[in-house]
Order: C-alpha cells, then sequence, then structure tokens
C-alpha cells in the first residue's frame, strides 16, 4: 500500500490493516499521522501528513486537519486542498499549490521552490533559498524571503513583504498592505503596477532596480502607488524610478549611481537626491545601447516548476493510487 496512517506510541501496538491504509494504535495521546507516497483523493486527513523524503504525493480535493511536512527531496502537488495548519517543506523538496488553501503558516528550508496560484495562505510565508513564485494568491500576514529567488504577481500580501540577500525579487500587479523591503539581492528587482501601503525600503541592492515605468527590466503600463515614504540607499544598482506616485518622502543617499527619476514620477512630500540636479530624465529619450535586456524571470521560474510538477506527477502515478482514510 502507498499510502499509510501511523499512530505513533511507546507501548504495544496493534496492527490494523484497512482499504488502503496501515494504522498502529496505542495511547491516547499518541499522535496521528498519514504518509502520502502517490495519489490521494477527496478525504480528510484528521492528523498530520508526511510526504517522505525522496518520494512524490499528488493531491486532489483532499483536506489535512493537522500540518504537513514534505521531507527532504521529495514533491507534494496539491489541487482543491485545504490544509488546516502549517506547511514546512524541507531541503531540496518542492511545493506546488493551486486552489488550495493553507490556514497556518508556509515554511521552506533549502527547498528547490515553492509554486502558489490561486491559493491562500493565512499565516507568514518564510523561506530560505529555493524560489517563492506566487501567482494570483493571497499571502498571509507577512512574506520573507532570505536568499533564492521571489517573485509575486497579481497577489495580496496582507502584511509586509521582505526579500533579504535574494537573487531579485520581483513585484508586479500587486498589493502589499504593510511595507516593502528589499536589501543586499545580487540582481536587483522590479516593482510594477502595484500598491504598497506601508512605507518602501531598497538598500544595498546591485545589478538593477527598476521602480515602475518602462525602462531597464521591461515595461510597466500601469502606474505604482506607494502610500508610505521611499528610501533609497546604499545602492550599486542601476536604479530608475518612473510612472510612480509616492505619497510620503524620497530619500535617495548614497546610490551609485544616482537614482534616475523619471518624467512620470511624483513625490507628494520632500525629495532628497545626492545630484537631484541631474536626476531628471525622460527613460524614452534614453540611447537603446544603455538599456538593460528584460529580464524574464516568470518565465524561468514558470518552466522550472512545471518540470518538476510534472517529474512528481508521474511518479506518484507510478506509485499508484490509494485513499486516504
Amino acid at each position: 500500500m502507498k499510502i499509510r496512517t501511523f499512530i505513533a506510541t511507546t507501548s504495544m501496538a496493534t496492527l490494523v490493516a484497512s482499504g488502503g491504509l496501515v494504522a498502529l494504535a496505542g495511547s491516547a495521546q499518541a499522535a496521528l499521522y498519514t504518509v502520502c507516497v502517490g495519489e490521494g483523493g477527496a478525504v480528510t486527513v484528521n492528523g498530520d501528513l508526511v510526504i517522505p523524503a525522496g518520494k512524490s504525493c499528488t493531491l486532489t480535493g483532499t483536506k489535512v486537519k493537522g500540518s504537513v511536512t514534505v521531507e527532504a527531496g521529495a514533491d507534494l502537488v496539491a489541487a482543491g486542498a485545504t490544509f488546516n495548519s502549517s506547511v514546512e517543506v524541507a531541503s531540496n523538496a518542492y511545493l506546488d499549490l493551486t486552489d488550495t488553501t493553507v490556514k497556518g503558516t508556509l515554511t521552506t528550508k533549502s527547498a528547490f521552490g515553492a509554486h502558489l496560484e490561486d491559493s491562500t495562505v493565512k499565516g507568514a510565508v518564510l523561506t530560505q533559498k529555493g524560489f517563492i513564485y506566487a501567482v494570483d494568491s493571497a499571502l498571509g500576514s507577512s512574506v520573507k524571503a532570505e536568499a533564492g529567488e521571489l517573485y509575486v504577481s497579481g497577489s495580496t500580501v496582507s502584511g509586509a513583504l521582505t526579500g533579504e540577500k535574494t537573487q531579485y525579487t520581483d513585484v508586479y500587479d500587486t498589493t502589499i498592505k504593510g511595507a516593502l523591503t528589499v536589501s543586499d539581492s545580487t540582481l536587483g528587482g522590479v516593482l510594477c503596477e502595484s500598491e504598497v501601503q506601508g512605507s518602501t525600503v531598497y538598500k544595498n541592492n546591485a545589478d538593477t532596480l527598476q521602480l515602475g515605468g518602462t525602462g531597464l527590466l521591461g515595461t510597466c503600463r500601469g502606474a505604482t502607488y506607494l502610500g508610505g515614504d521611499l528610501t533609497v540607499t546604499g545602492n550599486t544598482a542601476n536604479t530608475v524610478l518612473d510612472n510612480t506616485i509616492v505619497r510620503g518622502n524620497l530619500t535617495a543617499t548614497g546610490n551609485t549611481p544616482t537614482l534616475k527619476i523619471g518624467d512620470l514620477a511624483r513625490v507628494r512630500g520632500t525629495t532628497t537626491n545626492t545630484a537631484a540636479a541631474a536626476s531628471k530624465f525622460s527613460i524614452a529619450a534614453q540611447p537603446r545601447t544603455t538599456k538593460t535586456a528584460a529580464r524574464d524571470n516568470a518565465s524561468k521560474l514558470e518552466a522550472k516548476a512545471a518540470k518538476r510538477t510534472a517529474e512528481a506527477r508521474a511518479d506518484a502515478r507510478a506509485a499508484g493510487k490509494s485513499k486516504l482514510n
């Protein structure tokens, strides 16, 4: 059988086998968990769910009342599922959620990555290395990525969004109800057609930063709205601010090269720039040779996620269909 249920206990256990699962029953204080290898359907798991190291599990319409753990090198692909507690993804493991709700936190630790589409995470999203690729999703109290790749599009973040020491932090067509902080990213990032209700900080980033407008990394046709102050400091990135309304103050200090402010940028508060006289320019008037080729991180992440998802589905299919009871 590919899917088994265990009750961990220190006392003598009784083995019961029925309908595609194996249960070990012990003391009343025992912890119930279910191991998934293969394909699971629209059933309820009353305890925790574990995908063992190196294995693959696909779930459709499944409800898990306990926590979900994707062990090292394992894969979990879920559609139309509900997880009532936390989800944790271990080293080189992978998580793919479509139309799925996580009511607790989502944590990835040196994972291959996590792909969320049309999904909801009500708790915090915390990631170390790997990628977070979130599309058309509702993300919880905060999102924080340390290292790896962070890409959020068409989504809502209920709290703050932080990218720290990432390869890049890209935000498209997204509402962030808290603060946005991007720091120490090796490839910078994009803020495009989005709204940040709190403060916005870009500091110590390299390569390229595009805050709205059409420029170094692509085209943002709609405006970006920043409800608080914007601070751009200590960056060695080529940095552009355009087609953005900053309701608070703009402080740009210690940047090499200096922040460039496009014709469509509007700052309601005060503006401090270390070379203000040279900061106003028209992006459209810049020679093509000064522009960096558009970086399509979405397509790269989509391809990476699709490949791992296809492999996981194939492995789960080969393991066989089983019911979670």
